[in-house]
């Protein structure tokens, strides 16, 4: 079975894939099982997961305090700009995970490891994105993979994909099956999982869209 945990629709902002594209991609690109993290909202993923039955886990990312971090298995949106504590328990509260994406990355808002030591050792953070196909050279985030090997927190690599064709890039292969709606089976499976990993961040195409405004509920046109 093959993973693809931290990808984008429009809902995001930055990325224009609409629903139907993703969707498309999605059932080309080989992944088994995806979760769609757009930032600051769940929306997007709570209608894919209308769309691709079984095969859609719902996610978000955001930015906290010490930068940005992703819940997986949500289903309410959390705010941006808690400190790290409380957005582990914003989404403990939702019985969701906590996954850390492209950390010690120099060129976006991303956690320092050794910053997030201490949550790692009493067992706060769940799943470490140990590759990513945005993060030159090989898609690899920096000390992330011996970070999970010293506090034993499952790995998984991603493709953050932002465009559609990106979607599978990076993914992570198990020999378990999981369940979108049990996070303990996501855990169980990676137990037993490898990381594939591919840099690849194609140039994202502008066109006018509809994005979900930060600050509330409503929608505004770019």
């Amino acid at each position: 079975m093959r993973l693809d945990l931290h990808t984008h629709t429009y809902v995001s902002g930055d990325s224009s894939t609409t629903f139907d594209e993703y969707r498309e991609a999605f059932l080309k690109s080989g992944i088994d099982i995806v979760a769609v993290t757009d930032h600051l909202t769940v929306d997007g993923a709570l209608q894919l997961r209308q769309m691709l039955p079984n095969r859609v886990i719902v996610g978000q990312e955001f930015r906290c305090d010490l930068g940005e971090v992703i819940g997986l298995y949500l289903e309410e949106s959390i705010p941006p700009l808690l400190t790290f504590a409380a957005a582990i328990d914003r989404i403990r509260d939702q019985g969701g995970l906590v996954m850390i994406p492209h950390p010690n990355d120099l060129v976006r808002v991303s956690i320092d490891l050794e910053e997030v030591e201490d949550f790692a050792r009493r067992g706060f953070i769940d799943i470490i994105e140990a590759g990513n196909s945005k993060s030159k050279p090989d898609g690899t985030c920096k000390g992330a993979r011996a970070f999970a090997e010293r506090f034993s927190i499952p790995m998984v690599s991603n493709s953050d994909a932002h465009v559609e064709g990106a979607i599978g890039s990076s993914f992570t292969e198990t020999d378990s099956g999981v369940d979108c709606s049990d996070p303990e089976s996501l855990l169980e499976a990676l137990k037993s999982s490898n990381c594939k990993i591919s840099y690849f961040d194609p140039p994202r195409r502008w066109r006018s869209r509809v994005v979900p405004s930060s600050t509330n509920s409503s929608f505004k046109c770019l």
